[in-house]
């Protein structure tokens, strides 16, 4: 992989990470709604949209977007989604850290053979 494409990669996946991080904080900050139905579904997308953490998190993602769609153009599909998978690490990592989420000792070695993957799709690149 060459200079611009690892460039491109490592954008895309702390962007997506940061955003991912961002709906999970704004989340716990969203009010429940009155309303019985489909009526308290669109309070809540309502109330998401309201809300600094989410908002952030949709225009990182769509900042994202626009470097996976670039870091796509120059690497194979079939080396590019499996590589993508540092994201699900990276996130581990964040609910740990960031979070201070309680991860279980299954969750890290579920992580460890994610890397493995990664190593071993990654190598050929």
């Amino acid at each position: 992989m060459d200079t611009k494409s690892l460039i491109l990669f490592v954008s895309a996946i702390i962007l997506e990470v940061v955003a991912t991080v961002l709906f999970k904080k704004g989340t716990s900050r969203l009010a429940n709604s009155f309303r019985k139905g489909w009526l308290s579904h669109l309070d809540n997308i309502t109330n998401a949209l309201k809300t600094k953490e989410i908002a952030l998190g949709i225009f990182l993602y769509a900042i994202e977007y626009v470097f996976w769609i670039a870091f796509l153009a120059s690497v194979d599909i079939s080396k590019a989604f499996p590589l993508s998978s540092v994201q699900i690490v990276l996130i581990l990592l964040a609910s740990k850290f960031i979070l201070k989420e309680r991860i279980t000792q299954r969750r890290w070695l579920g992580g460890l053979l994610i890397m493995i993957g990664i190593y071993l799709v990654g190598e050929a690149v």
